[in-house]
């Protein structure tokens, strides 16, 4: 008895498993265009997802050994069946170019019906457009002598519809030779530096699919300068201030009028700007109304007119000054009265 559920239960397994069922399955549908083909492809459908709904018919074992097959998705390459390669546009069929290419082209199943049922495609032919020159783009380093890139050009390959688009434009693009963030920060403070740096397409066809560099990547060689250095300054001239409405009240004389050996540390761009004079330096007394009443006799100048990322390493003393009321004329006596 036992021998015979047996055998009834194999058969009722075998059975079921051969019966005719049906199941819906989401899939992952990539279309491609074949290495060196010179060929681009690009799904030119707004609604398109990247994926598709397909209903799959056949006995219940080939259902589960397709659906198994096809839970890595499914590429689609130009040139195969269903897809012709030709440059321009056509529209797929996708349940027959699903049926036609593997996995599906083999297994013992059919598609009931696929959402969406089409495609539209637009296939471009490549071209390469030789020696597009290479610049360094190091934001925040500041470097010394020559900037070395290897190699000094690279090839731009597009779409033919890009490159017609850009016409003669195409002969003034310039490629960025760039490193990232974590690298510019680690970089040495000052000597030479031999870096691998990744190629950026220009921001024209930064989003335009198909565009890519032949090499991706160059070899920078440069000198770093210091990202921060020393200026002394042989003189800083001192000037008092006071409040505008004692401007005309008092006679002030600051002694020494001038600052000698005042040393700035800052970042190297800053300083080469102080270097040639671009930015002023000068040192203030800030007189309020109450020193000049009291005509103090002393202060420490204060260095204004410099950007936060310079320091003043130099100690600045007190200046000695002398405060003396200035004559009041009738006129301002007259003034007062009224």
């Amino acid at each position: 008895m036992v021998s015979i559920f047996i055998v009834a239960a194999l058969i009722w397994l075998f059975a079921e498993a051969q019966s005719v069922s049906e199941r819906v399955v989401e899939i992952r549908v990539t279309i491609l265009s074949p290495t060196g083909s010179g060929l681009f492809v690009n799904v030119d459908d707004a609604a398109w997802t990247g994926r598709a709904s397909v209903r799959i018919q056949g006995a219940r074992a080939a259902i589960g050994d397709a659906a198994g097959k096809l839970a890595d998705g499914v590429p689609l390459f130009v040139g195969a069946p269903g897809i012709a390669a030709e440059p321009g546009r056509q529209v797929i069929d996708l349940r027959s170019a699903l049926m036609a290419n593997p996995p599906l082209d083999g297994a013992d199943v059919t598609i009931a019906a696929v959402e969406p049922r089409t495609i539209e495609l637009r296939i471009d032919e490549l071209v390469r457009v030789p020696n597009i020159p290479i610049r360094a783009s190091l934001p925040g380093v500041q470097t010394i002598g020559d900037m070395v890139i290897e190699p000094s050009t690279t090839t731009l390959v597009i779409p033919t519809r890009i490159r017609d688009e850009l016409g003669a434009r195409v002969n003034s693009l310039v490629v960025d030779a760039t490193l990232p963030q974590s690298a510019l920060r680690s970089l040495a403070e000052s000597g030479s530096q031999r870096q691998e740096a990744r190629l950026v397409l220009p921001e024209s066809l930064s989003a335009e699919p198909g565009a890519r560099l032949e090499p991706p990547a160059a070899t920078l060689t440069f000198t770093v300068r210091s990202t921060t250095e020393s200026v002394t300054l042989p003189s800083v001239p001192v000037w008092p201030m006071t409040p505008p409405t004692e401007f005309n009240r008092w006679r002030i004389n600051v002694e020494p009028i001038l600052l000698r050996e005042i040393e700035l540390t800052g970042p190297s761009d800053i300083m080469e700007r102080i270097r040639s004079g671009d930015i002023r330096v000068i040192a203030t007394i800030q007189l309020s109304s109450d020193d000049l009443d009291q005509q103090i006799t002393s202060k420490t100048p204060v260095i204004v007119g410099l950007p936060d990322s310079v320091t003043v390493e130099t100690r600045i003393d007190p200046v000695t000054i002398t405060i003396e009321p200035l004559p009041v004329s009738d006129d301002d006596d007259t003034a007062t009265q009224e």
